[in-house]
């Protein structure tokens, strides 16, 4: 029983760091070390057109995320993102008007995403392997669509609309629309993930898929779900290139499954499931975009980039197998 003389034990909850910070202080790093050797990097209007082209990379490591923190990988994305565009802006160049296009190109990598899923709970098979064939079939699909050629709305009343000019960035904005989007669009996948029944569930299945199953958890209809997002941010993801790019060519999305992927394990986002971090994929992307240009800021011929990036990834696992062991250890 408690008296006035009984003495009562504070108990001071240790300060946690963000989990994305040392993502963010090696951002800042490296930001600070090529703007020492190259002092026009700093300006603010290379930060943010650097910014502005990598956000779809972004936009798609902050949804991937959903799928790693499951526990699987989709290799389809950028070819779902590829076809999207083309459909949407075929659909513009037919006369269909602008924002119906943008809902057909949406519409069209959501339901890509939800195949991918639906084959994988059928055929009972990692969506890795599926992907690896409906990657083909989406790539196929649009080059047959667009007759293997670029697809470029030239119309006025097309590039006119405010669609393209707020994108293309001709709308006066101190920031690029584009990026605008893209942030807000990570604030809701952030929510999603950690604030949502959705989201627990998600982590659940990626922390043990069997324990979740038992416990009530639908996992195939989860798979579906997430699945499906991720076909539908890739969606996004495509129609916003069109506006952004003004046009889409055969080899749109092909080269985003290198730098999005490493965007979210260099984010911390681990390969074996159950945890992720959405913001942490969108500085991985930062750093990944960083890597691409600030070797060509520096003079260093452009192929080298990929190699830094892949030395980071190697890196950046490495790290996080070195930090789990110790977590075990510790337990």
């Amino acid at each position: 029983m408690l008296t006035e003389f009984t003495p009562v034990l504070k108990v001071k909850k240790r300060f946690k760091l963000p989990e994305e910070t040392s993502v963010v202080i090696a951002l800042l790093i490296l930001i600070a070390i090529i703007g020492a050797l190259r002092p026009t990097f700093l300006k603010p209007v290379n930060l943010l057109n650097l910014s502005a082209s990598y956000a779809i990379a972004a936009l798609l490591a902050g949804c991937i995320v959903f799928l790693l923190a499951m526990g699987e990988i989709d290799l389809s994305f950028g070819w779902i993102l590829n076809l999207s565009a083309v459909l949407a802006g075929l659909a513009m160049i037919a006369g269909v008007p602008i924002w119906i296009s943008v809902f057909i190109g949406i519409a069209a990598g959501t339901a890509m995403g939800a195949l991918n899923g639906v084959l994988t709970v059928v055929m009972r098979l990692p969506l890795i392997i599926v992907t690896l064939g409906t990657a083909s079939i989406f790539q196929g699909t649009s080059l047959i669509s667009n007759k293997s050629g670029s697809v470029v709305p030239t119309d006025k009343e097309i590039t006119g609309h405010i669609f393209f000019r707020a994108l293309g960035g001709q709308i006066d904005s101190p920031v690029p629309i584009i990026l605008i989007f893209v942030v807000l669009a990570f604030f809701v996948l952030h929510l999603t993930l950690h604030k949502t029944r959705f989201g627990y569930r998600i982590l659940a299945i990626g922390s043990n898929p069997e324990a979740a199953r038992l416990a009530g958890i639908p996992t195939k209809k989860i798979k579906i779900q997430v699945c499906a997002l991720m076909g539908g941010v890739s969606g996004v993801g495509g129609v916003l290139f069109l506006g952004f790019r003004g046009a889409v060519d055969p080899s749109t999305g092909g080269q985003m499954l290198l730098p999005v992927v490493a965007a979210a394990i260099i984010g911390g986002t681990p390969l074996s499931g159950g945890a992720g971090t959405v913001w942490g994929s969108l500085f991985g992307a930062l750093i990944v975009g960083v890597i691409g240009v600030g070797v060509v800021f520096i003079g260093i011929n452009a192929v080298w980039g990929t190699l830094v990036t892949g030395l980071v990834i190697i890196f950046a696992i490495g790290v996080d197998q070195i930090v789990r062991v110790r977590k075990k250890r510790f337990k």
